[in-house]
């Protein structure tokens, strides 16, 4: 008798467990919990409305993380990767995700933040850029997609032999006279300008590249089990932070404190109340496109950076691409 009491009340404690799990996820207690990587910088300003807590997701629990640009890639990484959302450099995206097995792209975030800066007085544009010929280019990523992105513009113009790049520090940005024009991403290209005398802006990378539109640089994955109830709001958001982060009502204060609250442990915030403006947000070419819209200019991107590289990124999938599409 004492065994069939003692399994009987297993049974109604089994029972009961099951009606506060099932009560638990009607009222929301357990919203699935997404994690957004982004790496300070442009991107991090890219998600700044997000992270701001101007929009929300309805039964998802969304925790933010902007973390050291030189380590985002082992957030998507591993056996288990930390990251459901990322945002990272699209040669990275598109090197170790582009098979679209474990990711697929939702579209792109930023298209650009690279300037010329020098003490020349004169602007390049597409019409005069063969004005660099026997000049010198320094380059604080050299290798890394600044480098490559000014490599391929000089392929396209014909003037790979005729001008010479070189990697820099980004303290020599201004201070080397054996340097003609230094490529600086903003903010840092207009903190330079107001701190070197006689520095000033003389070309855009972007336009340089291909007109208004620049070229896709920050790109933004999500895992591919993710649903499409999450991935219908989440990018109906990232489509509004280009608007945030131009409208007047924004303050600069509130971006900079909205990165800043995300920041890893120890880590020093790349925008500031002092280095942020509303030229400097312009400049950093936020705008979200989404993966079906942005697809064929991402592999025309990813096939130029191969040309002038010496390690190739690879061939994104079509598979990587199947993320989100227009509506």
């Amino acid at each position: 008798m004492k065994k069939i009491f003692t399994a009987l009340a297993l049974v109604f404690a089994a029972m009961f467990v099951a009606v506060c799990v099932s009560a638990c996820v009607k009222t929301g207690n357990t919203s699935p919990r997404i994690s957004v990587y982004s790496p300070d910088g442009a991107p991090a300003l890219g998600i700044s409305n997000l992270l701001a807590g101007k929009e929300k997701f309805e039964n998802f629990n969304t925790e933010y993380h902007v973390v050291d640009p030189l380590v985002i890639q082992t957030y998507v990484s591993g056996r288990n990767p930390a990251a459901d959302v990322c945002v990272l450099p699209v040669n990275l995206a598109v090197k170790l995700l582009g098979n679209g097995e474990r990711y697929r792209l939702l579209g792109t975030l930023t298209h650009g933040n690279l300037y010329l800066l020098s003490k020349e007085n004169k602007i390049i544009t597409p019409n005069n850029i063969s004005d660099l010929k026997d000049k010198t280019v320094g380059v604080a990523n050299l290798a890394q997609v600044p480098g490559l992105t000014v490599k391929l513009i000089l392929k396209e113009y014909g003037l790979t032999d005729s001008v010479k790049h070189m990697a820099i520090t980004a303290q020599e940005v201004g201070l080397r006279d054996d340097i003609d024009y230094f490529v600086v991403p903003e903010p840092a290209a207009s903190a330079k300008v107001n701190a070197v005398k006689d520095l000033e802006f003389s070309g855009d990378i972007q336009a340089l590249y291909g007109g208004e539109v620049g070229y896709p640089q920050a790109v933004v994955v999500a895992k591919s089990e993710l649903g499409g109830a999450f991935l219908d709001e989440f990018t109906s958001a990232l489509e509004k932070s280009g608007d945030w982060i131009t409208d007047e009502s924004t303050s600069i204060q509130e971006i900079a404190e909205a990165v800043k609250s995300h920041l890893a442990p120890g880590m020093q915030p790349a925008l500031t109340v002092q280095n942020l403006s509303l030229s400097v947000i312009k400049n950093c070419s936020v705008n979200f496109v989404r993966a079906d819209a942005c697809k064929e200019e991402i592999k025309q991107f990813i096939e130029k950076l191969n040309g002038v590289s010496e390690n190739s990124f690879g061939s994104p999938s079509d598979k990587f691409f199947s993320g989100y599409k227009t509506n």
